[in-house]
């Protein structure tokens, strides 16, 4: 547990001055070195890194798209359209071209995950893009919905964990980890409004605690969608790029479902 404190500390750190920068290249830049390392990591996981052009596919199409999104004349949706029908075609010309030696379905989670990462790390490019320097709150309520819940479903399921949620998928998962990532959403979120120049009223404070609720789902789902490649893969982490808390897919895995759910929310309160 002191390992994984100390590693979150130091995540933590990183990401607020990754947050000063967000209106900068560096945010995109490492947005897409991360995408970059979680298609390297899916990969891996799969025994695919020999295959090297769809791993070169994947890295290339995980760097392009943040850093498209910075772009003053391709940063809106079609080139990402377009990014992402080449990198599927590509990724289907190898299939086809390696079907005798390469597992199709290995391959298919593989090239679908990627792509859903990608999304998640383009998504928080994109909140910059939409919201410019506005776009602190929606990022920091995007990485809370995530992390807030993961660390409160960590230690109520620690210390009061007896029923298990999905041992197929999760062992360690429990019904009170789940209860507990869910009340410190609600708790945080419902918070969220006293910090923000917004008219104070109950709805206001119901809507925030619903977003964290939301949030913790939708956490919860993406967690246990890698957690079965894991199984699947018969790996315990994806990588070891923060230890105690495993790679870089490890780290964003409960972000991939939030960041496109909290980008259409900062698009739906700005229109």
């Amino acid at each position: 547990m002191k390992t994984r404190i100390i590693s979150g500390a130091v995540g933590i750190a990183l990401l607020a001055v990754l947050l000063l920068l967000r209106t900068t290249v560096v945010f995109n830049i490492a947005l897409a070195l991360a995408g970059a390392l979680m298609s390297y990591e899916l990969c891996r996981a799969e025994k695919l890194e020999k295959e090297y052009a769809l791993l070169a596919a994947g890295i290339i199409y995980s760097l392009a798209c943040p850093l498209l999104t910075y772009t003053k004349h391709f940063g809106g949706l079609l080139p990402y359209i377009a990014v992402t029908f080449a990198y599927i075609v590509i990724c289907q010309t190898v299939l086809l071209l390696r079907h005798k030696s390469i597992s199709a379905g290995k391959f298919f989670i593989c090239e679908a995950y990627t792509v859903i990462a990608v999304v998640c790390t383009t998504s928080l490019a994109q909140m910059v893009r939409l919201a410019g320097p506005y776009s602190l709150v929606p990022i920091i309520m995007t990485c809370l919905g995530a992390w807030v819940a993961d660390s409160g479903a960590y230690f109520a399921g620690t210390f009061f964990g007896k029923h298990k949620l999905c041992p197929e998928i999760s062992p360690k998962k429990t019904v009170e980890g789940l209860i507990g990532g869910v009340l410190a959403n609600v708790v945080v979120f419902a918070l969220i409004p006293l910090f923000l120049d917004t008219v104070l009223n109950a709805l206001v404070f119901v809507i925030f605690a619903l977003l964290g609720v939301c949030c913790c789902f939708l956490g919860l789902l993406g967690d246990l969608s890698a957690s079965l490649i894991k199984r699947d893969a018969g790996i315990k982490d994806f990588g070891n790029i923060m230890p105690g808390h495993g790679g870089a897919v490890d780290r964003f895995d409960s972000l991939i479902y939030i960041a496109p759910f909290m980008l259409f929310i900062t698009y739906m309160s700005m229109n």
